[in-house]
């Protein structure tokens, strides 16, 4: 849930694209071309060695992301195999095999995630819907898709955002568009989390049956997480105060050694807030807008955090006494994961389940009803990114591009048929008049 990292990011993002949309008018200079320039007043010897260097940059930054993202996957898989191992030694592991297992109950858990999908989807089809004015539903479930998978991939989550902008553009959304687009998503997607966890929250301070641990690292995940979303909408409500929060932050981050160049920081960062604060003004002015977004994160919020309900009745059986106190729970777990700096909340997410719902599988089948849950919360997401990113890259780019130029012939065949057919008339209307006048002649 929280986004630590997101603002500099997206803004980096949005510089880049900024700086493209400058270069393309006409007469004025790009960068590209600047860098042309530069390149020719280099030797041959120098142009190899930059070239060189370049490639031994990107090789690295491929090798050090894929070597992240492996060691990631290796401490996930061994944090649940270690619970596994912990529930054998313990003698509480029953295999699956001598489970009675409903599976009608795992076609409903299918069909929930299915329909939270759908939703995620609406939403950020319905932006682009709105800015590119035509329906585009594939091209949202593709960014939401990819945007789920770099969060799963990412410490914090951070990874999701800055995809989907640079995804979006190079769908032909517009630059300002593809900006928007992922942080109305997440502004929506924030708040209805906060609404939930907040009832969740207090529902808990009510009631002692609930894992002390959990709890309490449930309260300084909300905390964390109220303050990110906390700034973020006094950012978006006051201009002027939201740059003077800025200045103060960076300026105590100065005197941390933790921010070097100030101005440059400053600069970039009141930038966003700008671009930011005009962006959810637009979507806020809009009740039909502000009414869609809102509900379609909140039915995703409410059937996410349903899942771990229906898992208990893959396993016991369907007992709705317990849903309640299953949907707190579950915000719990989340909560509680949300400030580890791992993808996926790896390791706290875990332990945080089997502590929280081992009592209410008491028979033995914890292990797989964590598994299960975590297959649909984050190990689901990792297939099917994967799966798609490697789809646009072996297939689904090079369609899009053919797709894009056979586009552009028809509106090129359109634009002459018309232009033809607008010819023809003219052409008619000219004989037609000249008739007309030669009749009129010979009848004077």
């Amino acid at each position: 849930m929280t986004r630590v990292f997101l603002f500099d990011k997206l803004f980096c993002v949005k510089n880049k694209f900024n700086k493209n949309d400058i270069s393309g008018k006409e007469g004025s200079p790009s960068d590209f071309s600047q860098m042309e320039m530069d390149l020719s007043v280099l030797t041959e010897e120098e142009k190899a060695k930059l070239d060189e260097a370049q490639q031994a940059v990107a090789k690295r930054s491929g090798r050090k992301k894929k070597f992240w993202n492996i060691l990631m996957l290796i401490i996930n898989i061994c944090v649940v195999a270690g619970i596994f191992l912990f529930q054998i030694l313990d003698n509480k592991f029953v295999p699956l095999t001598s489970l009675n297992i409903n599976f009608g109950w795992v076609f409903v858990c299918v069909l929930i995630f299915c329909v939270a999908l759908f939703f995620d989807t609406i939403s950020i089809s319905y932006l682009v819907k709105k800015s590119c004015k035509r329906s585009r539903f594939a091209l949202g479930f593709k960014t939401n898709i990819c945007g789920r998978y770099y969060d799963a991939i990412t410490p914090l989550a951070t990874g999701g955002q800055p995809f989907q902008v640079s995804y979006l553009m190079g769908r032909e959304v517009s630059s300002t568009a593809s900006l928007s687009i992922p942080i109305a998503k997440l502004f929506f997607q924030q708040l209805t989390w906060f609404v939930a966890s907040s009832v969740c929250l207090i529902i808990s301070f009510t009631d002692s049956s609930y894992n002390s641990f959990v709890n309490i690292a449930s309260i300084i995940g909300f905390i964390l997480s109220f303050a990110v979303l906390f700034l973020t909408l006094f950012l978006s409500v006051s201009k002027n105060v939201g740059k003077k929060l800025v200045a103060k932050t960076l300026r105590l981050l100065q005197k941390m050694k933790i921010v070097k160049n100030y101005e440059k920081q400053y600069q970039k960062v009141t930038a966003y807030v700008e671009d930011y604060q005009s962006i959810m003004r637009e979507y806020v002015k809009s009740k039909k807008d502000f009414f869609v977004m809102f509900m379609t994160m909140a039915l995703r919020t409410l059937l996410i955090y349903s899942l771990p309900f229906f898992i208990y009745c893959v396993f016991n059986g369907y007992d709705p006494s317990f849903y309640g106190k299953f949907f707190v729970m579950g915000v719990l777990v989340d909560l509680a994961s949300s400030f580890i700096p791992l993808p996926g909340g790896t390791g706290m997410n875990e332990v945080s389940f089997s502590m929280m719902f081992a009592p209410y599988f008491a028979d033995g089948p914890l292990f797989w009803a964590l598994l299960l849950w975590r297959f649909f919360t984050y190990y689901i997401y990792l297939i099917m990114g994967i799966s798609m990113v490697t789809y646009d890259v072996a297939y689904g780019n090079r369609k899009y591009r053919w797709l894009k130029v056979e586009r552009k012939l028809r509106e090129e065949s359109k634009e002459f048929k018309d232009q033809q057919i607008a010819s023809f008339r003219k052409v008619r209307a000219y004989r037609r008049k000249r008739q007309l006048k030669k009749s009129e002649q010979n009848i004077n």
